[in-house]
């Protein structure tokens, strides 16, 4: 009983990643740490009714959760905020002229984790500790309380589901020519898709979704081949694929785009090794070629459905942007944002403080720094970054090398726990290790890792894949 709620509270806290804004909302965030905390305590809680409920931690549970290595790493980093968000070294003063930073006496100390004290909203330490409290609870408690492949594939599904819903909302977004995200709430900008009120993270996220249907689709066709069936859910997986994939074209996100592309690439280079393998193991030839087929289609509709010309008009001249690339206005952004790390490269200028520290490297770079130059006037206007438009950068910025490296080793243990389980899912877990590699690369030129619900379904995916390639192994020794 308690795995089964485990299963339903976090499948429901990744469902609603692709429904909760992005997450930048503060509703929707608390709404994604309370499903944290959830799944967590349902993990870790027994609870007992006789004549009055009866409460115990789960020895089980907890020892599973404190011998898996990314627990402690996460662990350590969300400590790490907690310092920061205590050891303020700087505060955010306004008045009638405007805002600015001010420095102010630490009360712990400077060569300990920092921050910049402001609001909770717009951004403070406290939310991005809210932020991180929320993705990490929740992969805890899902490797703790999931013990059964069939719990941790609901999981899987219920994201996968939730998420092409989402990229099917968008393409009626677009259809109807929507002017407000799901059509109820205004946007910050018009270039949104589905719930997110920001395209590049919109489409990022639907990226996350392909790879999901891929690592289903792969994992489910195993299956199919191992039991000699000709259908499954696998040939499902597949008309998901296609359908995102369409969103994702039809969002006009360049980035999102590039990543798309190279994940259908892996995808069919995958499929068409799967498919050769399998008639050399003198599997059914039409149980085979179904998956292929099906595909084609995807790609048939995808053409058909997607405006191809207004894609290439988007790229433009590829040659003349990869020329100028250390001109453009991110390249600028993040070796400001290398500049603004040097000073604190250990210990960050703290979690949320780019928006309010950034300004006195960005100042700079005219060319980021005002709104445009007037022959007559010079520059004018100013331009507000509240992100560098480079993740890495960014998370080197506010959490130095040492939270960095935290985080590097939570994302980095899941990793090489894959890789070691890479013989129980090939092809889904290679499919899985190419996807993270595009988003990572993804997020070295936008900030896709600094919307909540984009960093919940991402560690969410990982996580889960590494504990169901971890119940196939334990399935093969029995």
């Amino acid at each position: 009983m308690r795995e089964w709620l485990v299963a339903i509270s976090g499948g429901a806290t990744l469902a609603f990643t692709a429904w909760g804004l992005g997450g930048v909302q503060m509703w929707t965030l608390h709404v994604l740490l309370g499903g944290g905390l959830l799944t967590l305590c349902s993990a870790l809680i027994n609870v007992r009714f006789s004549k009055f409920p009866y409460f115990s931690l789960s020895n089980q549970t907890l020892r599973r959760l404190i011998s898996w290595p990314p627990f402690w790493f996460s662990f350590l980093f969300l400590i790490y905020l907690l310092i920061g968000a205590l050891n303020p070294a700087a505060e955010v003063v306004r008045d009638e002229r405007g805002w600015w930073v001010e420095a102010v006496q630490a009360p712990l100390a400077t060569w300990l984790p920092t921050s910049v004290r402001s609001d909770y909203q717009p951004m403070n330490a406290w939310r991005v500790l809210a932020s991180f409290t929320a993705a990490f609870t929740l992969i805890w408690g899902l490797w703790a309380g999931l013990i059964h492949r069939k719990a941790v594939l609901l999981v899987l599904w219920s994201l996968l589901a939730s998420g092409a819903l989402m990229a099917l909302v968008g393409i009626l977004q677009y259809m109807t020519h929507a002017d407000a995200v799901l059509w109820i709430f205004p946007p910050s900008n018009q270039h949104f898709w589905g719930s997110f009120f920001y395209r590049n993270q919109g489409v990022a996220f639907l990226n996350l979704i392909l790879v999901n249907a891929g690592l289903l689709f792969f994992y489910h066709a195993t299956k199919a081949r191992e039991r000699f069936r000709s259908g499954g859910p696998h040939f499902l997986c597949i008309l998901l694929f296609a359908g995102v994939a369409t969103s994702i074209g039809l969002a006009l996100s360049r980035g999102g785009i590039l990543v798309a592309s190279i994940l259908c690439l892996v995808y069919l280079t995958l499929l068409l090794v799967f498919v050769l393998r399998g008639l050399e193991a003198n599997s059914s030839l039409w149980m085979m070629l179904i998956p292929a087929v099906l595909s084609i289609l995807g790609v048939a509709v995808f053409v058909q459905y997607v405006d191809v010309d207004r894609i290439e008009d988007r790229f433009g001249d590829v040659w003349e942007t990869i020329e100028t690339a250390d001109e453009d206005a991110r390249a600028i952004s993040s070796q400001a944002t290398w500049e603004m790390a040097q000073p604190r490269l250990w210990q960050g200028w703290g979690a949320g403080s780019f928006r309010y520290i950034f300004p006195m490297y960005q100042r700079n770079y005219p060319e980021i720094f005002y709104t445009r130059y007037d022959k007559k006037k010079g520059w004018v206007g100013r331009k507000a970054y509240y992100y560098a438009h480079n993740d890495i950068l960014q998370f080197i910025a506010e959490y130095g090398l040492v939270g960095s490296g935290l985080i590097t080793f939570t994302i980095g243990s899941i990793l090489i726990s894959l890789i070691l389980n890479i013989h129980q899912a090939p092809f889904a877990i290679l499919f899985l290790l190419a996807g993270f590699a595009a988003s990572t690369c993804h997020a070295c030129f936008d900030f896709i890792l600094n919307s909540p619900a984009y960093w919940m379904a991402f560690v969410g995916l990982l996580s889960l894949s590494c504990k169901l390639a971890q119940l196939e192994r334990l399935r093969s020794r029995v």
